[in-house]
């Protein structure tokens, strides 16, 4: 880490500002939903097999909840005549209680109850481990989390063990040829934030089988060039995971940051926009 630089992460307000404005200037939701409804339908044909009258949902940071509802709409609409738990784990309070708002607005006809955790996956598993909890899920799903746990391995090998049998671990990252791959490889160890965008690597050496499935994305970065933007200031934080970043890192890191942001290794531009790349990949585990 440079200078006076600190994570995004720590600072809560300023981070889902930067995420809303994210989500706004991006087709990352658009993709995901896309996803859901090509892919997700097979992926999701043997978890109900059993004859249960009730099938296990566990989301791990789940946010407010627009992607949870997508999952569970194409679960419901596999297995009408099954009800869903919905379990949630998410730690930040106030997208707990828009993610409940949502579920009283679009929610209904879903057949679906929830659980409610508000805290890191840390403490989920630690919690379940302490309770010797012993409840298994037929469907897991983290999307883009594990950039901020302290072990991918660890954290994939505690949910990969509470899978019933015939379930199924759903991990959504950032793809291996996004421009976040060429970003953060490049200048990762001058950010606030060391994170590992390679899933894959962690899932080779667990042995663990797989399948990955892959969609484009855009996010529109044009803001980020504008000095004096506010907007353009909060995506940047967003890109770099870092508060303020604009102020904070040092001048050369910020010329050569924005430079890279421009190049064809993150993004293109078309109609007067900067496009950078946000292809998302789709790793399905089995149990």
């Amino acid at each position: 880490m440079e200078s006076s630089m600190k994570s995004l992460s720590s600072f809560h307000d300023r981070y889902l500002k930067s995420f809303k404005l994210f989500l706004e200037r991006s087709t990352e939701h658009q993709c995901m939903k896309k996803f859901f409804d090509n892919d997700l339908p097979d992926i999701i044909n043997s978890i109900g097999k059993r004859g249960v009258s009730c099938l296990n949902v566990l989301g791990i940071g789940s946010g407010s909840g627009e992607m949870d509802l997508a999952i569970l709409e194409k679960i419901h609409s596999k297995y009408p005549g099954v009800s869903i738990h919905n379990e949630v784990v998410e730690p930040n309070a106030g997208l707990i209680s828009k993610y409940k708002e949502l579920v009283k607005e679009k929610g209904q006809g879903l057949n679906a109850s929830f659980t409610w955790n508000q805290m890191y996956t840390t403490d989920y598993e630690k919690q379940n481990k302490e309770r010797k909890e012993s409840k298994k899920f037929d469907f897991i799903h983290m999307i883009q989390l594990l950039y901020f746990v302290e072990n991918a391995h660890d954290t994939i090998k505690y949910f990969h063990s509470i899978l019933e049998r015939n379930g199924k671990l759903l991990i959504i990252q950032t793809a291996n040829d996004s421009g976040w791959s060429s970003l953060w490889t490049k200048f990762g160890s001058r950010f606030p934030t060391s994170i590992s965008l390679d899933v894959q690597n962690v899932l080779a050496e667990m042995k663990m089988k797989y399948q990955i499935y892959e969609h484009s994305s855009d996010f529109d970065i044009t803001e980020c060039f504008i000095e004096g933007n506010e907007n353009g200031d909060c995506l940047l934080d967003f890109l770099t995971d870092s508060a303020d970043f604009r102020k904070t890192a040092p001048e050369d890191l910020k010329s050569e940051v924005l430079q890279h942001l421009h190049q064809p290794a993150c993004s293109r531009e078309e109609n007067k926009k900067i496009l950078f790349r946000n292809n998302l990949k789709f790793i399905v585990i089995d149990y």
